[in-house]
């Protein structure tokens, strides 16, 4: 809801007796983003005949306002006026920043109402701001990683689980750069990214499996393989077990 300021009192002369009339000003300050706006295509809209449209366009709008100013002023009003009564007499103005881009989202702020001379006047004030506004380019990288792919080949090392890059991989001279890049069809990029991905799991498979061999070894000083019988404790197999069972 905006809040209308207590009149300020001064004179103005009226142009049409050339006297001295009373001129009440009530500034306006607005506590929330509940304004009006229109889309300017050009600079041409920027003008009171757009404005005007807005105000009937929102005529729900305009007549909660005039009801609200008339309702917080009422006392400095010698009688009680209403919202089709002040319509009758009042008159707009509007002064704003032009903009060097268009079309622009133009946004409507009632500066302040002025009673002079039996005219009831709403200086409008406005602001410009662009239809679709994205963030800058360099305040989105500040905030993302980019990580590099790094080959797989059969030189890759794995050194606990950490891929180690084989300098052979990389290209030698300028090669790399001075000829055009060839991007790979989406369905051959995809099925190369699955065969590197299933034999960097593959080696790091083997390498997990040689490790725990090794802590085998160390812990009880023998070997094992997956070829190994498990025997029983009278020296017989258990695959020989259950077939003297059945």
């Amino acid at each position: 809801m905006p809040t209308f300021k207590a009149p300020q009192y001064t004179k103005t002369v009226n142009p049409k007796t050339g006297a001295q009339d009373p001129c009440y000003t009530f500034n306006i300050d607005f506590n929330n983003d509940d304004y009006i706006s229109f889309v300017a295509e050009s600079q041409l809209d920027l003008s009171l005949q757009s404005l005007q449209k807005c105000v009937l366009d929102n005529l729900d709008w305009w007549n909660t306002f005039v009801g609200q100013f008339l309702q917080a002023s009422v006392k400095f009003f010698s009688k009680p006026y209403t919202v089709e009564t002040i319509n009758k007499i009042t008159k707009h103005t509007l002064n704003g920043t032009t903009s060097t881009h268009y079309p622009v989202n133009v946004v409507l702020i009632p500066k302040n109402i002025q009673i002079c001379s039996g005219n009831f006047m709403v200086n409008w004030g406005y602001t410009v701001e662009p239809m679709i506004d994205f963030p800058d380019v360099d305040d989105v990288k500040s905030n993302t990683i980019e990580l590099p792919i790094l080959p797989v080949s059969n030189e890759t090392n794995l050194v606990d689980g950490i891929q180690e890059l084989n300098m052979d991989d990389l290209p030698v001279g300028g090669a790399s750069t001075d000829d055009a890049l060839e991007l790979d069809s989406p369905a051959k990029f995809y099925d190369k990214q699955r065969l590197k991905e299933t034999r960097l799991k593959a080696k790091l498979a083997v390498y997990k499996a040689q490790r725990q061999m090794v802590q085998y070894y160390e812990k009880y000083g023998d070997n094992s393989s997956d070829s190994d019988d498990l025997e029983t404790s009278d020296g017989e197999s258990e695959d020989s077990e259950d077939e003297v069972q059945s």
